[in-house]
């Protein structure tokens, strides 16, 4: 029964679970929204209490603090990171007619890689008191930070408040399902900053690199010119003649086309300057995305951007709907256990396996 509450609950709102809990129980008045609501939360932050015991058994079992951060004298294992075949990647190279001097090194093996896109997922807040809360009027969110790791058909999905308790479970996970040696990782991000630096700090010691999606980066571009041209009919023109540019990740070609665009067509050069700034910024996570096109290899974060709606969104940002911070993070963590396939050895034994499984979503 607590299992069926569990999963009902992580696609339907709580009236509706209550309802049919209650017919299936034959009870007119039996449990409570309010009780429901209650008992998910309390789930919840046991599911992510039992995964923070679980990350922190396997990092200190493996020469790791148990935030995550690797301890000064553990011993780290020299990795051989295989890449595609130096004849495969010349002759994409030759087809899409790039340049010879191009690091062909750049490519992984996607048998030997660990792919894990992240970002952070915002729902609307409720006010911390009311009727006459300061914060009366003001827009509030509460966030989820949502990571999704896949090696070859296997995946799970980790959520947790925030970017600092997301990555050190997700470092338990790795260490506790020995994913950490020989692989490589990729990162997906949407480029922000408070995604990639503490990225950069934790996995240093690692094979490891950051691609900027190229959905949020070409979105980014459009909008910026949106702001910064004059009239859609232009920035379309431009963004035509930009994109295959901007596609094979030639980002100092890309840079010198907005710095050359004429007055006539510029509405907002300040605008313009923030999206050559951006680019600046964001150049080393930006790669040829044609030449990963062409080998078969990822450019878009779209696995975790399908969790973000599976566990929080499609729950959680209905019109109407505001959540606190506990019972936001405890229904997506709910809802990423049910995803798992975990919610069966939770409900019956208090258990999570903390790995990949066959049954999972």
């Amino acid at each position: 029964m607590e299992e069926l509450t569990l999963q009902l609950a992580s696609v339907l709102s709580y009236r509706h679970v209550t309802d049919h809990m209650n017919r299936i129980r034959h009870q007119s008045y039996g449990v409570k929204a309010t009780t429901l609501r209650n008992t998910v939360e309390r789930q919840g932050e046991s599911i992510n209490k039992a995964q923070h015991i679980n990350a922190e058994e396997a990092l200190r079992a493996n020469g790791f603090a148990t935030n995550g951060d690797i301890l000064p004298d553990t011993e780290i294992p020299s990795a051989i990171v295989e890449t595609l075949d130096e004849e495969d990647v010349l002759a994409a190279a030759a087809e899409l007619e790039l340049s010879d001097d191009m690091d062909i090194s750049d490519y992984e093996n996607p048998t030997q890689t660990i792919n894990i896109s992240i970002d952070d997922v915002l729902s609307d807040r409720q006010a911390s008191c009311r009727p006459d809360s300061p914060e009366k009027g003001k827009k509030k969110y509460v966030s989820n930070t949502v990571i999704h790791v896949q090696q070859n058909e296997k995946s799970y999905i980790i959520n947790d408040r925030n970017i600092k308790n997301a990555l050190k479970l997700l470092m338990g996970f790795l260490v506790a399902n020995t994913l950490i040696w020989p692989n490589q990782f990729v990162f997906y991000t949407d480029g922000a900053s408070d995604l990639n630096i503490p990225i950069n700090t934790m996995f240093d010691f690692l094979p490891y690199k950051i691609i900027l999606d190229w959905y949020h980066l070409y979105e980014k571009v459009k909008q910026r010119l949106s702001m910064g041209m004059k009239g859609y009919k232009l920035r379309n023109a431009f963004l035509e003649s930009l994109q295959p540019v901007l596609w094979k990740g030639d980002i100092p070609s890309v840079i010198k086309m907005l710095e050359c665009l004429p007055d006539a067509k510029v509405r907002n050069r300040a605008e313009v300057n923030k999206l050559i700034d951006y680019l600046k910024r964001n150049e080393q996570y930006i790669p040829c995305y044609a030449m990963r096109a062409k080998l078969g290899l990822r450019n878009s974060s779209n696995c975790v951007e399908n969790a973000n709606g599976r566990i929080v969104s499609f729950r959680q940002k209905a019109q109407g709907m505001s959540w606190s911070r506990e019972g936001s993070a405890s229904l997506a963590s709910v809802s990423a256990v049910q995803l798992n396939g975990e919610l069966t050895s939770w409900t019956q034994e208090r258990s999570l396996c903390f790995g990949f499984k066959e049954n999972a979503v």
